[in-house]
């Protein structure tokens, strides 16, 4: 039920960043809606690179390296190697993320970004769960998953001679 839940939320978020996405380019187009003076503005532009615009034209590249990020954590969870809820909730919103970007990329090859804050990027709700889903799993993962991290050989299932 756990493993249900995980992805109706990633399906969630997939669904809301399109739904998004949809309403920027029906109402943003040529357009820009001020929210917070500096701060915070709603527009419609396209970007076929990724974060800040870097690798542009690598259309390709970001689906092959979504598919590779997908079928990664769907093993990494079916063996059981990530097991821990806050770090499947963040791999769920991860894994979201990256299936509502995926959509654009295949679908035109560009990725449909919205909100703005004008000293700094332009970015869309999948990125932002991208981006928050890695921040917590990585601050989880230093501050309360000492063992993920901790460098311990496997043991053996029968002892060795030392001889």
């Amino acid at each position: 039920m756990f493993y249900a839940l995980l992805t109706i939320f990633a399906a969630a978020v997939a669904a809301v960043d399109q739904w998004t996405k949809v309403l920027a380019q029906q109402y943003l187009t040529g357009t820009t809606v001020t929210i917070i003076p500096g701060w915070l503005q709603l527009h419609y532009i396209t970007n076929d690179g990724m974060a800040l615009s870097l690798f542009r034209g690598g259309r390709w590249m970001f689906v092959a390296l979504t598919a590779v990020y997908l079928a990664v954590v769907v093993w990494a969870i079916a063996k059981k190697h990530i097991y821990k809820k806050p770090e499947l909730w963040c791999l769920a919103a991860i894994t979201g993320g990256a299936i509502g970007n995926l959509i654009d990329r295949v679908q035109t090859g560009l990725v449909i970004d919205m909100i703005c804050i004008p000293w700094f990027s332009t970015f869309n709700v999948a990125d932002i769960f991208i981006t928050f889903g890695a921040i917590i799993l990585v601050l989880y993962i230093l501050i309360k998953d000492k063992e993920f991290l901790e460098d311990k050989p496997k043991k053996d299932k029968e002892p060795r001679d030392e001889a």
